[in-house]
């Protein structure tokens, strides 16, 4: 049984949540709290496998409780849920040690999907998230040259263009174009979901390569000008 445990500002997000989760035969509510400082007591009296946190905390205090709650209680794989969360948010986040980002408003597939891949300590988002019989495009299953490689893996780890052509000694508008040809060759579309993917594979090496992803994932709300993700 995987237990959980939430941290929100409104208590009868609580209920809800323990009452969605009660049917389930792998998924067990242990209980909530409306502070992160209860919650980190509960961390450490419970020992959690999943810890959903309240992105209403505001985005500063919460990276900041990340970063402790990460070293104190690594055991905990931390889920940030929210009404609404922007792109560059979701990046730090998960530079920060989150293992998942789920919206207020996702479909209960998608928070049973998401429990149960964040238990199993691999990274998940809803631009990961997708059926079988999505309608988007597969993924055209075209091998990176070593130079696009070198520019993904650069962007995955929050680089802007300038700062990559520095690092490659290339001019900005020849990173520009390594970007277009790597989204056209695996089906990526912007420089947000490489670098998502990038963050999955850092996490779990047996993910497969980029050429391989098998499917266009879809969008989170409130996407942020890529150039800002740092």
């Amino acid at each position: 049984m995987i237990s959980v445990a939430a941290c929100d500002l409104q208590p009868i997000v609580l209920e809800g949540l323990k009452a969605v989760l009660a049917p389930s035969e792998e998924l067990e509510f242990i209980g909530g709290s409306a502070s992160l400082d209860d919650t980190a007591g509960q961390l450490e009296q419970r020992h959690p496998a999943i810890l959903m946190v309240d992105r209403g905390f505001g985005m500063h205090a919460l990276l900041e409780w990340l970063a402790t709650a990460r070293r104190q209680f690594p055991d905990t794989q931390i889920v940030i849920w929210a009404s609404s969360i922007s792109d560059l948010e979701c990046f730090r986040a998960l530079q920060g040690g989150a293992r998942g980002i789920l919206r207020k408003n996702s479909s209960l597939a998608a928070l049973f999907h998401c429990l149960k891949t964040v238990a199993r300590k691999e990274i998940w988002t809803e631009n990961l998230f997708f059926s079988q019989d999505s309608p988007l495009g597969r993924a055209r299953n075209r091998p990176l040259t070593p130079r696009e490689q070198q520019v993904a893996d650069l962007v995955a780890k929050g680089m802007k263009n300038r700062e990559i052509a520095e690092t490659l000694g290339i001019a900005t508008g020849t990173v520009k174009i390594h970007l277009m040809h790597i989204f056209e060759k695996t089906g990526i579309r912007d420089r947000f979901e490489l670098a998502l993917h990038g963050l999955r594979m850092a996490c779990d090496p047996a993910e497969p390569g980029l050429e391989k992803i098998p499917a266009r994932p879809e969008r989170i709300e409130n996407r942020v000008p890529a150039e800002q993700i740092k």
